[in-house]
């Protein structure tokens, strides 16, 4: 979609009128928004619908939850990561695919996908860097024991 140059000051029927064309032509209401200048939602549902325009449903990003992991783990230093994601309290966080899907730290998901396996216990950075989130780094109960084991 062409886009035509931001309108901010357009008198109240001009600005309905571009609101209107925008939506037809499949605009988000945030492109919408950006084109005349703002508009609350408000004010676009009401030209949405006093125009007739077709709400048009727009298809949710349905990532895997190690897609999501490689996508907000942003490598630094020495093979560290830190999260750029989302977070519940102090843990990173991964929403499973669906409106609904349950939620998962990022940490056991990173886990299972380097080791293959299940976590056992906590999952928590093996290397000293207590925000870290790569996922060579990190270690479940059984390879904390074997590392104590080892020394």
């Amino acid at each position: 979609m062409a886009s035509p140059p931001a309108t901010p000051h357009l008198p109240p029927h001009l600005r309905h009128q571009a609101i209107a064309e925008l939506l037809r032509a499949g605009a988000t209401y945030e492109q919408t928004r950006a084109q005349v200048g703002g508009g609350s939602q408000t004010l676009l549902v009401a030209v949405r619908r006093a125009e007739g325009i077709p709400h048009l449903p727009r298809p949710r990003l349905c990532r895997t939850p190690e897609e999501t992991y490689a996508l907000y783990a942003e490598p630094y230093g020495a093979g560290h990561a830190r999260w750029t994601g989302a977070w519940a309290g102090r843990m990173p966080q991964i929403q499973h695919p669906g409106r609904y899907g349950r939620k998962e730290s990022a940490l056991r998901v990173a886990f299972r996908w380097r080791h293959g396996r299940e976590p056992e216990g906590r999952v928590k950075p093996g290397c000293g860097d207590r925000a870290c989130v790569a996922s060579g780094h990190l270690t479940d109960r059984i390879i904390r024991e074997q590392i104590r084991q080892q020394r």
